[in-house]
């Protein structure tokens, strides 16, 4: 089975009730199932062009979305995706690229070459967001087309097999 169908199908099984009903129900679902806090909230503050961002702290999680996003269930699905797939949360130089001014850029893309940072790492946040963006479709399609299946873990295995 597909890794990334394979998370979602464990997901799916391990909701409670309602849980598996919406992206934003599975989120406590993500909370046991991690053994730690996951807060889910719109933030206003997130820069031009972001629609998420997951931030994993020591003790807890933290997905933001911007309000302007279309389809935040979506949007906070791909989160879910980075974290239950095991991503290690957003490298070093894409977040000095959504932090600084884009002034510094350069200056800091240097700074961070000359302690030894890997900027070759371009085609590997390519397939992580692949990853993220295939785990956020195939969830969202399953919510919409579990029907009238109450039981999550009935859904789950209904749509493995279709």
């Amino acid at each position: 089975m597909d890794r990334i169908v394979g998370e979602v199908s464990r997901l799916l099984a391990h909701a409670r009730g309602v849980e598996s009903a919406s992206v934003f129900g599975l989120v406590r679902t993500v909370e046991r199932m991690r053994g730690r806090p996951l807060t889910v909230k719109e933030s206003a503050e997130l820069p031009p062009g972001m629609f998420g961002l997951w931030r994993n702290g020591d003790d807890r999680d933290e997905v933001f979305y911007a309000p302007w996003v279309a389809a935040p269930d979506r949007t906070v699905a791909h989160e879910l995706g980075h974290i239950l797939l095991g991503h290690g949360g957003l490298p070093v130089e894409e977040a000095v690229r959504h932090t600084l001014p884009p002034e510094w850029h350069d200056m800091a893309s240097f700074m961070l070459r000359q302690c030894g940072h890997d900027a070759g790492a371009d085609e590997q946040l390519r397939q992580l967001e692949r990853d993220a963006e295939g785990f956020a479709s195939e969830l969202c399609r399953r919510i919409s087309g579990a029907g009238r299946a109450r039981s999550a873990r009935i859904r789950s295995h209904f749509n493995e097999i279709l």
